[in-house]
């Protein structure tokens, strides 16, 4: 028997392995109330920092999985640089990213880092909690948008977004409601249109994106 050939449902069992690596942060937070034995509204600020390195543990060791699992069972090396985007490009790009800070801005009243800070301890736990969902955020993308190259043979529109804006957007609506629904399938999008106009390169959308989930 020959070797099984690799398809586009490989890949979007990629994308929701990446997208189900959100839902670890959910069971962890059913099992550290009874841990700690208080309510999450009533956590401390080391039970909140508990939560987020707990979190960070759970979604990188999800994410290292991933990169391995592509790269060895379905020759996606998703690591590799492809060629530098060029200044047309990185110009759309930093246009995008403004687009979404502006947006962000909007909705939550104010310059993002600004309206969450809440002391320094937290905030740089959080926003270490924040580089770790961006990492499952971009993987989700570039499975999702290998998952659509496969499926429809175009690569010029950003699959990947809408991957995401589809799971990890929509769950919003479930888990935060309407509004934030909305917000999180927007923000997929853009997310999504940026990984493309930087050529899918995993290195250069990371940094962008952690910025742009940042500010």
């Amino acid at each position: 028997m020959g070797e099984k050939k690799i398809g586009a449902s490989d890949y979007l069992a990629l994308g929701l392995y990446a997208f189900a690596g959100f839902g670890l942060e959910v069971v962890l937070s059913m099992l550290l109330p009874f841990i700690f034995g208080v309510g999450s509204s009533e956590y401390t600020l080391i039970h909140q920092c508990i939560h987020w390195v707990l979190t960070c543990i759970l979604w990188g060791s999800m994410a290292l999985f991933l990169i391995r699992l592509s790269k060895k069972k379905y020759f996606f090396d998703i690591m590799k640089l492809n060629e530098m985007p060029d200044s047309k490009r990185w110009f759309l790009a930093v246009v995008t990213s403004v687009i979404a800070i502006t947006v962000t801005t909007i909705v939550w009243g104010g310059f993002k880092p600004v309206q969450e800070y809440n002391g320094i301890v937290k905030y740089i736990f959080q926003n270490i909690y924040y580089l770790f969902e961006a990492a499952l955020i971009l993987l989700t993308i570039a499975f999702g948008q290998k998952f659509g190259e496969t499926l429809i043979k175009r690569g010029s529109l950003p699959y990947g977004g809408i991957f995401l804006a589809l799971t990890w957007g929509l769950i919003h609506i479930l888990l935060q409601g309407t509004l934030t629904g909305v917000y999180a399938f927007l923000m997929s999008i853009l997310y999504g249109i940026v990984y493309i106009l930087l050529k899918k390169n995993i290195r250069y959308s990371y940094i962008m994106i952690v910025i742009i989930f940042i500010l």
